[in-house]
């Protein structure tokens, strides 16, 4: 069963469900068991993100294909 049908099938299953106590507990779960991302980028952070995506864009930044990531990935494992 996939993520997106668990949680089709836990939201239907929600809705027929009165009891306090157990929704309560359950809430307890899910808020921690769920990622929260409260970060944000510095200044700094932010400026080197741009200056990568310029020479992204401008054509100057050293890229990889997928093939040559998993190569890399691999050998570095087994090192």
């Amino acid at each position: 069963m996939t993520t997106d049908i668990l949680k089709n099938e836990i939201a239907r299953a929600l809705n027929d469900i009165n009891d306090k106590s157990f929704l309560e507990a359950l809430y307890t779960i899910i808020n921690t068991r769920s990622e929260k991302f409260d970060y944000e980028l510095s200044i700094d952070d932010k400026q080197i993100l741009d200056e990568r995506k310029a020479l992204y864009k401008s054509g100057e930044a050293k890229t990889f294909t997928m093939s040559e990531v998993r190569k890399k990935v691999m050998k570095n494992l087994s090192a």
